[in-house]
C-alpha cells in the first residue's frame, strides 16, 4: 500500500478508536507472557474477555470464561450479541468460524491478510487458507470483495493478479494441455479473466504473472495469488522474515470477526484495528 495511503488509513484508525471502547473477546488456547503483554497494551482501546481453556485460569487482570470448547463459545458470545466483536487468537480457526457458520448461516466473502514487510511497506494478500482460492471464480470474488472493503476506507484498490507462468514463457507452450505445464497455462488463463472481470467493475487490475516484488514495489495494495497453499506461505514466510500480521477481517459478516495467525505474539494492533471497525460501524 502505498505510505501515503496507509497514513490515511492508519489516521482513520486513530480517530475511530475515540468513539468509544468496545466488548471484545479473545481466544487464548496457550498462554505466554509475551502474549499476555500485548493484550494488556490492548487493554487502553478495549474490554477484553479472554476465553480458553483451563490454561488459562490463573490468568489475571482479565475478565476468562475456561471452556473446554472455546471456538464454539467464542462463536456463540458473537453471535448472541454478548461482545461487539472477537478476535480468533490462538484458538483453531476452522472451528470457530465453522460454529459461527451454524450459529448464525452467514458466509464471510474474504478474509484479507494486511500486512506489513520489513521494510515498513502494506499490503492485504487473500486467499492465504490452504483450502481456499483454487478457482478463479473464487479469487475473484476476493479480489473484488477487498477491493470494495478498502474503498469504504477512503484507500484506492490496486489490485494484482498472479500465475505459475512467466509471461514470455506463456505464448511458448499454451498449446500445452496436460501435465505441470497445462496447469500452469492454466492459472495463466484464469488471471487474464480475473483482470478482464475486474476491469468491468471499473477497478484497477493488473496480470503481475509470478512477478510479486515489483507488484509491491509499484504500489498495488492488494495481492491475489493463484491459490491459498500459495498465499499460506507467501503469508507465513514474510511473517518468519520480521513481518507483521496487522489486521484480518472476515468480511461479509453482520458482525466484527478478526482472524489472526497461530504464529503470532503481539496482538496490540488487531484490538486497536478492531476497536476501530466496530466503532465505525456504529457511526
Amino acid at each position: 500500500m502505498a505510505e501515503k495511503a496507509f497514513r490515511a488509513f492508519n489516521q482513520k484508525i486513530n480517530e475511530l478508536i475515540k468513539l468509544g471502547r468496545p466488548k471484545i473477546a479473545f481466544g487464548l488456547k496457550d498462554p505466554s507472557k509475551e502474549i499476555l503483554d500485548s493484550l494488556k497494551r490492548g487493554q487502553k482501546y478495549a474490554d477484553i474477555i479472554l476465553v480458553g481453556p483451563e490454561d488459562i485460569k490463573k490468568i489475571q487482570g482479565f475478565e476468562l470464561i475456561v471452556e473446554n470448547s472455546p471456538e464454539e463459545k467464542i462463536a456463540a458470545m458473537l453471535a448472541k450479541n454478548e461482545v461487539d466483536g472477537i478476535i480468533r487468537g490462538t484458538i483453531d480457526d476452522f472451528k470457530a468460524y465453522e460454529a459461527y457458520q451454524k450459529m448464525t448461516g452467514e458466509r464471510c466473502t474474504a478474509t484479507p491478510a494486511l500486512l506489513q514487510d520489513p521494510f515498513g511497506r502494506q499490503f492485504f494478500i487473500s486467499p492465504a487458507s490452504n483450502p481456499e482460492g483454487w478457482e478463479k471464480e473464487q479469487r475473484l470474488l476476493f479480489a473484488s470483495g477487498v477491493a470494495e472493503f478498502l474503498k469504504q476506507w477512503n484507500i484506492e484498490p490496486k489490485i494484482a493478479i498472479f500465475t505459475g507462468e512467466r509471461h514470455e514463457t506463456y505464448p511458448r507452450k499454451r498449446h500445452i494441455r496436460d501435465g505441470v505445464v497445462g496447469i500452469l497455462n492454466k492459472t495463466y488463463e484464469d488471471a487474464e479473466w480475473i483482470v478482464s472481470e475486474l476491469k468491468k467493475g471499473e477497478h484497477e487490475a493488473k496480470n503481475w504473472a509470478i512477478d510479486l516484488n515489483p507488484a509491491v514495489e509499484a504500489g498495488y495494495n492488494i495481492i491475489v495469488p493463484v491459490n491459498g497453499m500459495i498465499g499460506n506461505q507467501i503469508f507465513r514466510v514474510l511473517l518468519f522474515c520480521g513481518g507483521k500480521l496487522l489486521a484480518c477481517p472476515r468480511i461479509g459478516l453482520s458482525r466484527c470477526y478478526e482472524e489472526t495467525s497461530r504464529t503470532e505474539k503481539d496482538f496490540e494492533f488487531h484490538i486497536k484495528w478492531l476497536t476501530a471497525w466496530i466503532n465505525s460501524r456504529r457511526k
